[in-house]
């Protein structure tokens, strides 16, 4: 579903758990796309095709998931980087995060292309796209946010779920740290607040 401008959301309608996703097209070089979150590949106990099913729904869009170049992971939990590595094996994408969700990925067996730090991340492509990455730690220790300030949008992953906060009781998790990082995310400017999950 187109959001705003070429920002597209996936919200997920399964019954297992699972993350949204959020897609920027035609942002990078050849006219390829950004995909955040791609989530799981089948989910763990209804046993959902995850990555299916967004495909299905890209489609719909006109978008093609073989024509993703960059995968941003705002954090490595399962339910949210799962599918990025079978993308970079199949399309050749780069998978992104931040330095301090390098291992808990890697345990779960991905590999990291790119590293993202707190600062602006400028998109190739024809017209420049400018998005500052946040890092914003408490439901894991690396987790990013990313916000397009030309839109004022802000994809917030799990600091903020659907009407709620973001969980602190996983592994890495920290309510103090989470209650800083909505702090200072609540000071943006922000017409589109984009959770990591529908409920």
């Amino acid at each position: 579903m187109r959001l705003v401008s070429n920002l597209y959301a996936y919200v997920w309608q399964g019954q297992d758990n699972n993350c949204n996703s959020y897609l920027l097209a035609n942002v990078l070089k050849d006219g390829k796309h950004l995909l955040v979150d791609p989530g799981h590949i089948i989910t763990p106990f209804y046993r959902e095709p995850g990555l299916g099913r967004l495909a299905k729904e890209m489609e719909k869009d006109g978008i093609d998931i073989g024509a993703i170049g960059l995968v941003v992971l705002t954090h490595s939990h399962p339910d949210h980087c799962e599918a990025a590595g079978l993308i970079r094996e199949q399309n050749g994408a780069l998978v992104s995060l931040h330095k301090a969700e390098e291992e808990m990925y890697k345990r779960l067996g991905g590999k990291v292309d790119m590293y993202l730090e707190e600062g602006e991340l400028v998109l190739g492509g024809e017209s420049k796209l400018r998005l500052n990455i946040l890092h914003s730690p408490g439901h894991s220790p690396g987790h990013i946010s990313i916000y397009w300030p030309g839109e004022k949008v802000l994809i917030a992953g799990d600091v903020i779920f659907y009407r709620s906060t973001g969980r602190w009781d996983l592994p890495g998790g920290n309510g103090k740290t989470l209650k800083q990082s909505i702090r200072r995310l609540s000071e943006l400017d922000i017409e589109y607040l984009l959770c990591g999950h529908p409920y």
